[in-house]
């Protein structure tokens, strides 16, 4: 179910992203940590979290193509990933929520317009994520699984991902005229950011969560997406602008990680809307994370 027909059932009555916001950023905030990040600073992604505020999720200014993302080695492994929606919140002060909602070209409005959440109001999905043990995910299994599990039948035909000669790069190609929505998915990373914070030991306050570290990472992703269009022979194409952040709770089980994801939706600058909100996120869908490893 895409949100903008998500507003218009039973999630409208469920508490909203508002109540929630950032609510994983609580356990960034509270347990005695340390960065052990050396670029991690006052203004770095965890401490950007712990604010609690949307607005601070900005969107990115393409300039350095980013590195690939390495992942600690508490994620390391096969993981069955669960995500389940847990809201959704319209924070922009200069665009009213209606003029939002209007726009079907937002990202999570329609299916396959945010790629790891083809569907992003679907109560729960489950995916497989493998990350290797030099802390490189597997691209093509996550994204492969996500998008048949969120639309319910297989529809990818390939995923065309190479980390070492371009990490920010993902093809995505659906089964012919199989999905309404998209024929073709081009990802492109404009930037990342991550750090992983362990637990200071030297501190008597008690960890939150039984978390015992936690890593934050993000990335700014520009999807065009190409479908059916009203003319024959001619591929409708849409542009969407979308970041996520995730949040990666190490726990006492090693088979198993919590945490949650924030998903911050932007408008293109093609967009009609795009001076009233040119940076700020104009929606911000959130999801709780369970991992179970794969033994």
């Amino acid at each position: 179910m895409s949100v903008a027909l998500a507003l218009e059932s039973n999630i409208h009555s469920r508490r909203t992203f508002t109540d929630q916001i950032l609510i994983h950023s609580a356990a960034v905030s509270t347990i005695p940590f340390l960065v052990t990040n050396e670029a991690a600073n006052a203004e770095g992604l965890a401490m950007k979290l712990s604010k609690r505020d949307a607005s601070v999720l900005k969107n990115s200014v393409f300039n350095i193509p980013p590195s690939v993302q390495i992942y600690p080695p508490f994620m390391r492994g096969n993981w069955d990933v669960t995500l389940s929606f847990a809201g959704y919140l319209f924070p922009s002060t200069s665009i009213p929520k209606e003029r939002i909602i209007s726009n079907y070209n937002i990202p999570g409005f329609q299916k396959c317009s945010i790629a790891t959440m083809a569907d992003v109001g679907k109560e729960k999905v489950t995916f497989q994520m493998n990350i290797s043990k030099d802390g490189i995910e597997d691209r093509t299994t996550t994204l492969l699984t996500s998008i048949n599990s969120h639309l319910g039948y297989n529809a990818i035909d390939k995923v065309l991902y190479e980390p070492s000669s371009n990490p920010n790069r993902i093809s995505i190609d659906f089964i012919p005229n199989r999905t309404r929505n998209a024929n073709r998915i081009e990802l492109f990373c404009n930037a990342r950011e991550s750090e992983w914070i362990t637990k200071d030991t030297s501190s008597t306050t008690p960890p939150v969560a039984d978390a015992l570290s936690i890593f934050v990472n993000s990335e700014y992703i520009r999807q065009v997406t190409f479908g059916l269009s009203q003319e024959f022979g001619i591929a409708r194409q849409v542009v969407g602008n979308y970041a996520h952040f995730w949040t990666w709770r190490e726990q006492m089980d090693q088979n198993y990680i919590k945490g949650n994801v924030l998903t911050a939706v932007y408008l293109d600058p093609q967009d009609p809307m795009f001076f009233d909100e040119p940076s700020k996120p104009v929606a911000v869908y959130s999801h709780q994370i369970t991992a179970k490893k794969i033994l």
